[in-house]
């Protein structure tokens, strides 16, 4: 199966497109959507999109992940506009009949890492470290971390499945 996953990001929003053969995952593509900051934001949101289309087209996903958000109280605006992102994802996904899915940060990186409270750039050298190559930033390894959540929660999910047949 090959799924796209999202850092959800205005200023950067990280992608990377991956195969998964049971628990095993692979990077096919990552990627960063980076609107200028002058755009509007209708603008900015039409160019993640976009950007995201494309892949859709090239790379046939059946799945699309993004992170779950989180913003410090402190800072309640970044959660409406990281919400107006996940928002336009979540229907782009809708309107290409693509599942969506959603993980927390500290959930992708425990199953990338086995501990989640760790930083991004922790996520990319493990990410380097798995595929062999270099990541474009930390927010494409970001993005290739929830694929190994993802995998992971298939992966159980066939098990239980299995088991409730029994």
């Amino acid at each position: 199966m090959i799924i796209l996953t999202v850092d959800v990001g205005i200023r950067v929003c990280g992608y990377a497109v991956a195969g998964i053969k049971g628990s095993n995952v692979h990077l096919i593509k990552q990627g960063e959507i980076k609107p200028k900051p002058s755009d509007t934001m209708p603008v900015k949101l039409d160019m993640i999109v976009t950007e995201l289309e494309k892949q859709v087209e090239e790379f046939k996903p059946g799945a699309v992940v993004v992170e779950t958000l989180y913003s410090h109280h402190k800072h309640p605006t970044t959660l409406g506009i990281l919400a107006q992102v996940k928002g336009v994802i979540a229907l782009f996904s809708q309107r290409w009949g693509i599942e969506y899915f959603e993980f927390s940060t500290t959930r992708a990186r425990k199953s990338f890492l086995g501990k989640g409270n760790v930083d991004s750039l922790r996520v990319k050298k493990m990410a380097e470290n798995i595929t062999g190559m270099q990541f474009t930033s930390e927010h494409t390894a970001d993005a290739f971390s929830l694929a190994s959540a993802f995998a992971h929660e298939m992966m159980f999910y066939r098990l239980r499945n299995q088991l409730n047949k029994k």
